[in-house]
């Protein structure tokens, strides 16, 4: 009897603790909210359809901005240490990084509410395009 009621009482224990850890539940809205700006995007397969997508857009930026709050420290230790965390915000981020590039192709459709909505997350400042250069040159001297 003992051997059957350990693994229950330990899932039991770990589903409580991911139930009450307040950072799977910022994972779980960062997750969603990437989800619903993919689906937008995605959606917009002519100028037609921008309008129409354009509301779940705001939506979902409105709610990645409010995870701004969120110490950002500590949800990076979350994501990086928590087995099964990581892996679909990549594969999220990469589907959303594919419409990104798709609509930049596109020159948005000729919107410039779309490309003023994405613009933050599309289109480099100077200073990012500055850190990506360094980064390159890092990855360079790391390989000598």
């Amino acid at each position: 009897m003992f051997k059957t009621l350990v693994p229950v009482l330990l899932a039991t224990t770990a589903l409580y603790a991911a139930e009450t850890d307040p950072m799977a539940e910022v994972c779980d809205r960062l997750a969603a909210a990437l989800e619903q700006e993919t689906a937008a995007l995605t959606r917009m397969q002519m100028a037609e359809d921008v309008p129409a997508a354009l509301e779940e857009l705001r939506s979902s930026l409105a709610a990645l901005k409010s995870l701004m709050e969120v110490d950002q420290k500590e949800l990076w230790l979350y994501i990086d240490n928590t087995p099964g965390v990581k892996q679909p915000l990549v594969d999220e981020l990469e589907r959303l990084a594919l419409q990104f590039a798709r609509l930049k192709n596109a020159g948005f459709f000729s919107n410039g509410e779309l490309k003023a909505l994405l613009a933050p997350q599309v289109l480099d400042s100077p200073e990012a395009q500055r850190a990506k250069r360094e980064k390159l040159r890092e990855i360079d001297h790391d390989e000598d």
